[in-house]
């Protein structure tokens, strides 16, 4: 009885670590916003890759009235060219979400492009993909 006891406490453990596992999270300015994205992976990996994105202005609130759009790329390597592929991050609550699809491991840059009020403001970030 003692040893299944153990048993579920392990699990039990196991269990929330994985629930807790947080993803890679960057924050970065955008112009006169600081955006904050979150990678559902960390590190990321080959194929779909969740995103959220908060978007908050100059006294710290969130900004739900803008465009995002994530761009995401590879430079050509010898015997490649290089990649490039665009995303929109669509509004939910005060997040903006999307995937991102990486079509093969290494080194990727993704430029977080923040549309409002008729001025785009673009964070940069580098990630290795695995």
């Amino acid at each position: 009885m003692k040893m299944k006891n153990l048993l579920i406490v392990v699990l039990l453990v196991l269990m929330a670590g994985v629930v807790h596992a947080k993803g890679m999270e960057v924050t970065k300015k955008a112009g006169p916003n600081t955006v904050t994205i979150t990678l559902q992976n960390d590190p990321p990996v080959t194929g779909k890759n969740a995103f959220t994105v908060l978007v908050k202005d100059a006294a710290g609130r969130a900004v739900t009235d803008a465009q995002v759009t994530l761009v995401y790329e590879m430079p050509a390597m010898p015997g490649m060219p290089a990649m490039r592929y665009k995303t929109p991050a669509v509004l939910k609550g005060r997040l903006y979400t999307g995937t991102m699809n990486f079509s093969m491991a290494g080194p990727w840059h993704i430029s977080v492009k923040v549309m409002r009020g008729g001025k785009t403001g673009t964070a940069k970030l580098s990630v290795d993909v695995h």
